[in-house]
């Protein structure tokens, strides 16, 4: 299943970041409209066992079912209907992979994230390329040359919890934007660096 998943995904960057298809710029909004806080590393806030958690599923981008005559920009009709398909999946992983998080936490929407910080929720689980399925930004893995001679470059993504109310990010991990909707890696790595943080060490 993981090895049929991260296939597809791969098949969705190359065919995402085939040369010729103009990029428009980002319309959809955005994870990172804020301000960024303070940016700490290699670490997950102190207080995370004692606090709430957001898990952020997609969601749908409004599209008619076939790509109107007249519009110009392909690339962004074909990324946001893949992104359409793709979630439908992620989501139903992502209610899998939450359930492996040992603290408090919830999952619900971006659209979201107000309200449940008015009910304590402190933190919330994010990447620099959440929105980019939706907004026109992805790039995932590029082709560059043909045949033997073919090198591929991957964008680089950060994970991290960020704090909700100052913003403050706790880069804790990184992966390849081709696996932009795989959330059973991203939420896994985050309960691998708990674990890691706050499991009580053998004497």
């Amino acid at each position: 299943m993981k090895q049929c998943f991260t296939l597809s995904l791969f098949s969705l960057a190359v065919c995402l970041s085939l040369p010729g298809l103009a990029q428009q710029p980002a319309t959809a909004p955005s994870a990172q409209d804020t301000p960024v806080g303070q940016t700490y590393t290699k670490k997950v806030p102190d207080d995370l066992p004692q606090s709430k958690l957001l898990f952020i599923k997609h969601s749908p981008v409004p599209l008619p079912a076939e790509r109107p005559k007249g519009m110009l920009n392909r690339r962004m009709y074909a990324m946001q209907e893949r992104h359409n398909e793709a979630i439908v999946t992620a989501n139903e992983q992502l209610v899998e992979a939450a359930a492996r998080y040992p603290y408090a936490h919830r999952i619900t929407t971006l659209d979201s994230v107000a309200y449940y910080r008015a009910q304590g929720y402190k933190y919330m689980l994010m990447h620099t390329s959440f929105n980019a399925g939706a907004n026109g930004t992805f790039q995932g893995t590029r082709v560059h040359g043909g045949g033997a001679n073919a090198t591929y470059t991957s964008t680089n993504v950060d994970l991290f919890v960020q704090d909700l109310a100052t913003n403050d990010r706790y880069i804790f991990d990184h992966f390849s934007e081709t696996f932009l909707y795989y959330y059973k890696g991203q939420v896994g790595m985050l309960v691998k660096k708990v674990d890691k943080q706050f499991k009580p060490k053998k004497s």
